[in-house]
């Protein structure tokens, strides 16, 4: 009985560490925040929108998608968080992206201020540059928007 159960927990300690190699890597949390970086493969980003705004982030499956998404909480003011969501294809090379153009790519930034309100903004200043390497995606992204956001630019490798 003491086999099987240090072989289970030797087996989930394996399985903790293959899947945290896999994750994407962002090169540096702002403000000695906690950012956590996921990627939703075959997943396309749907904004349910009307002229005063976004109202809803959700996601369907597909196959020639992957949505990108970056959160950061804040340590020190436990109930900020910024989140950023972007979608881009399964397959390419390289793109770049910038100012109205990043609407191709559905860059969006949500914000949770201390208030406990959520609000989310399609990025429309600013500049994305995705480059498809051997192993893993760069992705470089720098945002410009009228809202006070700790985010500003984000590098990463997914």
């Amino acid at each position: 009985m003491m086999k099987c159960q240090s072989l289970l927990l030797l087996c989930m300690l394996l399985a903790c560490k293959s899947a945290q190699t896999d994750l994407p890597l962002l090169q540096e949390c702002p403000n000695n925040g906690d950012c956590e970086v996921q990627v939703l493969k075959e997943t396309k980003l749907f904004i349910s929108e009307m002229p005063s705004g976004i109202l809803e982030i959700s996601f369907e499956e597909d196959p020639d998608f992957q949505v990108v998404f970056i959160q950061f909480k804040n340590l020190k003011q436990t109930n900020y968080k910024e989140e950023i969501y972007l979608q881009i294809p399964s397959r390419f090379k390289e793109i770049q992206s910038k100012n109205q153009s990043l609407q191709n790519q559905k860059v969006i930034l949500g914000k949770v201020d201390d208030s406990g309100t959520m609000g989310f903004e399609r990025v429309k200043q600013g500049q994305l540059r995705l480059v498809h390497m051997k192993d893993y995606i760069s992705l470089h992204l720098d945002i410009n928007s009228p809202w006070s956001h700790v985010f500003e630019t984000v590098d990463l490798k997914i």
